[in-house]
């Protein structure tokens, strides 16, 4: 019976530890995922008229930047 109950004993304790790998590696993933999305969030143009508005205070606006970032906002930053 001691024999049994130590088998299950260890046979749980590898269950346990398993999960517990499994959970931490569950952790690390999503950190890395919500990690990814904060970086992409911050990529992301988020007031273009203000964008437009500090180009052109530094002198850098011109139509072909004004072209590229219509397509830029149509089709890259949904």
């Amino acid at each position: 019976m001691e024999k049994e109950t130590r088998i299950k004993l260890n046979e749980l304790y590898d269950s346990i530890t398993s999960a517990s790998w499994e959970i931490e590696n569950a952790i690390r993933n999503f950190d890395n995922l919500e990690m990814t999305l904060r970086e992409n969030n911050r990529r992301e143009i988020k007031d273009i008229d203000n964008f437009k508005r500090e180009l052109k205070r530094d002198g850098l606006y011109s139509e072909k930047i004004e072209e590229f970032l219509e397509n830029y906002m149509r089709y890259y930053n949904k």
